[in-house]
């Protein structure tokens, strides 16, 4: 499984973005987990925003199974179950 992590710029973070990628290579140890700027193909996209702004760019970044805007901590249950149910 390849999970494709996109930032915002960081310039109003209120969580610890990084703590969100972190969490997933240790939820998720079997999946390659890449930031890069590659068109792909991806499973996954996480956009890792520093806030509610979510200003990241991603509308042209497509993940085969979906894509989720991670706005806070709380989001992350959301992502992992998205990623559980990606078959393989």
């Amino acid at each position: 499984m390849k999970i494709r992590v996109k930032y915002c710029g960081g310039c109003n973070p209120r969580h610890e973005r990084k703590a969100v990628v972190d969490r997933l290579r240790v939820d998720f140890p079997q999946a390659e987990i890449v930031q890069t700027h590659e068109d792909g193909p991806f499973d996954y996209v996480a956009v890792i925003a520093g806030c509610t702004a979510a200003c990241a760019a991603h509308e042209d970044i497509k993940g085969a199974y979906g894509k989720s805007i991670v706005m806070s901590e709380t989001d992350y249950d959301r992502v992992a179950e998205d990623i559980r149910a990606i078959p393989g």
